[in-house]
């Protein structure tokens, strides 16, 4: 009889040790599901590297002989900003205007002398390299930058020439171009 009794004792003890949930199958704990959501705007940050103002001085254009020199010799690369991003696509346009005499608006020799200098505006970008000629027949070209772009933007000037044909001399007297470079997302 102590062995059934025990036995018993041990069987009512492990019906009130059973969990909670075992007892109560039909309660049930109420959950929900939500979607989360927002919007990122496009955003190109501020190029804020110059103004009407800023001038880049290449330096003197002749060699002792009075030829056009392969190579700017100074400031040809210019940063226009350390870290500058556009988090969607966007679209550069990238304006050149030739380098133009302001003394000397006509040249009566225009078999020996100019008063144009063209050359080539290369912007780098991350990784992206846009090189604009400022003879393009537009004065213009415009890029397509496919995805969001972080990087140094810079500009580099470089191959001055002039009519190729002629071998035309420069006159002498200041100079005056421009480059003009804006940004928009696509």
């Amino acid at each position: 009889m102590r062995k059934t009794l025990i036995t018993a004792l041990v069987a009512g003890a492990a019906v009130y040790a059973l969990p909670a949930s075992a007892q109560n199958v039909n309660s049930a704990v109420p959950s929900a599901s939500m979607t989360i959501q927002t919007n990122i705007p496009g955003y190109c940050s501020a190029l804020a590297a110059q103004g009407p103002n800023d001038v880049v001085d290449l330096g003197s254009l002749t060699g002792a002989t009075g030829q056009l020199v392969d190579n700017f010799g100074q400031n040809a690369v210019k940063t226009l900003a350390s870290d500058y991003y556009c988090n969607a696509p966007s679209k550069v346009k990238i304006e050149v205007e030739p380098l133009k005499s302001t003394d000397v608006s006509t040249v009566s020799d225009s078999s020996s002398f100019t008063n144009r200098v063209d050359y080539t505006a290369l912007v780098n970008w991350g990784n992206e390299a846009l090189e604009v000629a400022s003879t393009e027949p537009t004065g213009f070209k415009e890029f397509d930058v496919g995805q969001a772009t972080i990087g140094e933007m810079k500009l580099t000037l470089s191959d001055p020439r002039v009519d190729g044909a002629h071998n035309l001399r420069p006159v002498a007297g200041e100079y005056a171009g421009k480059v003009t470079l804006t940004i928009s997302l696509n």
